[in-house]
């Protein structure tokens, strides 16, 4: 399991508070350390510094309050007060910590807008370069201690990155009682023009389709056979025109508690933060979604000195951009 150091920002408000649920989930799971961390917005600096500092103490208050409850479930919990632009200081925080999760809610005390994230939700998994869960507020969480995901949804797409998460999603909830439904969604094929296809062209489309699900199908039993340890695995395979929408959609129609997916399908350039899919799921799913970053070949070698690493078929992790046709 990646997730060692879990970090929680909080801006003061219910909303943000939302996200403490899954951190706690994880962190039981994984045996990971939470951080909680408030930024004191610098450009809210009051003029009296008395004031300022007088809210720094009720900042720390504040943290403290919320620790409490998660350090008597025996996960350990640091808690800090920094002072800045949120974001940077968020991401700086990752940084100097080296955390390798981030746990937050798409909008903070500015609260929903129309926009599909907050500024610095946005900021933050733009610019950290960390796994993420996105947390969409308005769902009453479960109570801390009764938090259990029964059921995950790993989206997968035939490519190396999806395999290394539904690996990472399995290590996560070994020995659970929970279901992980490993979805490929094959997409037909868009064929954009003003006159219908013709009967040739609608012919090799289905052709073109029903070849990829036919390989589809392959993978995911094999998948399903390697992961199937201690928790029930379900393959589901489906033919779709928008792959993000039936994604979301499934998750939804199954009653899953977390989508997990890889942040970059076999199409996304390292020059894209996520993939066009990744990111219409975050944007459009009310369910919260686990976002994994592809690790450095470093941090792979250490967790297969630990035996840690899930070997499906590849040597290595992904690299971007790969031709999977």
């Amino acid at each position: 399991m990646p997730f060692k150091q879990i970090l929680l920002p909080l801006d003061g408000s219910a909303i943000a508070e939302e996200a403490i649920a899954h951190g706690v989930m994880l962190a039981q799971n994984s045996g990971a350390k939470i951080h909680l961390l408030h930024v004191q917005n610098s450009e809210e600096q009051s003029i009296d510094p008395v004031d300022w500092r007088l809210r720094r103490v009720e900042l720390r208050s504040y943290l403290n309050r919320l620790a409490e409850p998660i350090s008597e479930q025996g996960i350990t919990v640091s808690q800090s007060v920094v002072e800045g632009r949120p974001a940077e200081q968020i991401v700086e925080y990752c940084d100097e910590v080296d955390i390798d999760l981030i746990v937050l809610t798409a909008y903070g005390k500015g609260g929903v807008s129309r926009f599909d994230f907050g500024s610095t939700a946005q900021k933050i998994f733009s610019g950290s370069g960390r796994s993420f869960i996105i947390v969409h507020p308005g769902l009453k969480p479960p109570a801390q201690e009764n938090m259990a995901y029964r059921r995950i949804l790993v989206s997968m797409d035939g490519s190396s990155h999806s395999e290394w998460v539904a690996c990472q999603a399995a290590s996560m909830m070994r020995g659970q009682e929970m279901e992980m439904i490993l979805l490929q969604v094959i997409a037909v094929p868009d064929m954009p023009r003003k006159m219908p296809i013709t009967r040739e062209e609608h012919a090799t489309r289905e052709k073109f389709v029903e070849c990829n699900r036919r390989a589809g199908e392959v993978c995911l039993e094999e998948m399903a056979r390697q992961l199937e340890n201690g928790i029930k695995v379900r393959p589901l395979l489906l033919v779709a025109q928008n792959v993000a929408e039936c994604i979301y959609a499934t998750a939804a129609e199954e009653d899953v508690d977390l989508i997990a997916m890889s942040a970059h399908d076999w199409q996304t350039g390292e020059q894209h933060v996520t993939g066009t899919v990744c990111h219409s799921v975050i944007s459009h799913s009310n369910l919260p979604v686990l976002v994994f970053q592809d690790l450095q070949e470093s941090q792979l070698q250490a967790l297969r000195a630990d035996n840690i690493a899930c070997q499906i078929r590849h040597s290595t992790l992904p690299v971007r951009n790969e031709a999977h046709r």
